[in-house]
This record gives C-alpha cells, structure tokens and sequence, in this order.
C-alpha cells in the first residue's frame, strides 16, 4: 500500500472561510494532524505551514501516492451543508474517490452531488498535468452551525474515514484527540481599547440587524462619515464587527475591516 499524502489548504496567512469562531486554515489543520496520528508512517502530511495554492507548491511536490487536498466551504447561508469529493474533468474517478465521496457523504450529507468534476481549480489542474493521483475535498461548510459541530465532535471519525477509504489501519499509538480551541479574534469581546471615533473610508458601508453579513442592512455609511463605537467586537464571516447604539435605542452593527487578527490599511473604518 502506498502512503497517503495530505495537504492542508490555505495558511500561511490566508484563514480562508471563517465562521462560528474558527478559520477553514486551522481546523483542516487539526483534520490533517489526526489523519496522520492515527495513520502513523502510512501517512505523510505535507508541510502545514505553506499554503500550497498560493505558491504553486503543487508543481513541485514528491508523491508516489494518492493524494488528497483538504478544504471547508462556505456560502454565506445557513442552509447549504455537506461534503463532497471534487477531481478533475480530465480523469474519471477511481476507487478511492468513490469510497472517499460514499463515506464523506454518508457521515455529512447534504450535497446534491457527492462526487464532482472541475476544470476551473488551479491545484486540480496542477495535479492533472503531473498525473498525480489527487483530490480535493470540501469537508462541509464551516458556516453550517450543524457541519461544523460535527467537524468538531467526531474530528476522529472524520479522520477514520480517510484511513478507512485509502486502506490504511489505525495506528494503535495514536495520541488521544484534544478538544478544539476557537481563535482568540474570532470571540465576542468586551474591550476598552476597541471603542471609540471611526471615519468610513469607502463608498458604502452597511450597517446590519446582527453582525453578520445574515443580519439585515438598515442603513450605511458613507465614505467620510464618522460613527462612534462601544468597546466590543466580534469577529464573524471573516469580519471583524463593531456596535453602536442607534438614534431609535436599537443595537446597530456595521464591518470594521477583514479578520485578520490586526488593524490594516483598506479596513472600512479607521480611527480617528
């Protein structure tokens, strides 16, 4: 049996979707670490620290083994769940792909299509010209409240499935699971540094119901206009979003900037 090889997507600075206080980087992160753990020595994950989209570094890996590319989706809804197994349009799926799409689907249902074929994905491709055995997997979505529980409660059993459908026994000197840890920027936060005079540095804002982009657009700023905000934040769809109590006593909610653990230079409102 040839090892496995795992590649986490996203990292190296990009969180990819966010949702529910956790980053798609960190949790594929924490699925690759158990595949591997409880896989042992049949299975090699590719460094974790590169984002191998961003540097084509799949143009250079050293495979002799079935791959697999681990990713969670988002939408921007509640509804949409589930997971899928995606390979390219050049190839037709073989046994591993097909076991992988029956189980993942089984444990996490909700796709029309458990199994799809893409052209339009640069790694899909990057793998199809090489003639690397590959796919890339989207482990439910992480803004599905129901998809990312059981991501995390039944990380393990998430993790079997990928042992299960490339043939590989669990290693009896697996280390027990530790339970996840959700990214200190991504809590609600009660602060008395975050308050205070903000100026809009776009041509829209809008200001929501609820901070999320679910929440309903009640008003917006402009560029220019300045907005006074209470020292609280939360981070939430991949944004960072502050309040404030508007003129009709309601709690108003409007996106300060990306969630990117720090104030940056194209945020949508700076202080003054």
């Amino acid at each position: 049996m040839a090892k496995l090889f795992v590649i986490c997507g996203h990292g190296a600075g990009d969180p990819g979707c966010c949702a529910g206080g956790y980053t798609e980087a960190e949790r594929v992160r924490a699925l690759g670490r158990r595949i591997k753990e409880l896989g042992g020595d049949q299975v090699v994950l590719c460094d974790t620290s590169r984002n191998w989209y961003a540097d084509g570094g799949l143009n250079s890996l050293k495979a002799d083994g079935p791959v697999v590319e681990l990713h969670m989706d988002a939408s921007g809804l509640k509804t949409p769940h589930g997971a899928h197994v995606i390979i390219s349009s050049k190839f037709s799926p073989d046994s591993y792909d097909k076991t992988l799409a029956d189980k993942l689907s089984a444990f996490m249902p909700g796709r029309a299509q458990k199994l799809v074929k893409h052209s339009d994905l640069a790694n899909v491709n990057r793998a199809a010209a090489r003639g690397i055995n590959y796919r890339l997997v989207e482990n439910g979505f992480i803004d599905n409240g129901g998809d990312l529980q059981k991501f995390n409660e039944y990380l393990d059993d998430l993790a079997r499935i990928y042992l299960e459908s490339f043939g590989i026994k669990v290693s009896n000197s697996a280390p027990v699971q530790q339970a996840p840890a959700k990214q200190p920027t991504q809590q609600a936060t009660e602060t008395e540094s975050f308050g205070g005079r903000y100026r809009c540095t776009v041509f829209k804002l809008n200001v929501r119901s609820a901070p999320s982009l679910s929440g309903s657009v009640v008003a917006s700023y402009s560029r220019g206009q300045t907005v006074v905000l209470d020292d609280w934040y939360k981070s939430a769809d991949g944004f960072i979003w502050g309040r404030y109590t508007g003129g009709s006593g309601k709690i108003r909610y409007v996106a300060v900037g990306r969630a990117t653990g720090k104030p940056e230079a194209d945020d949508y409102l700076v202080r003054e």
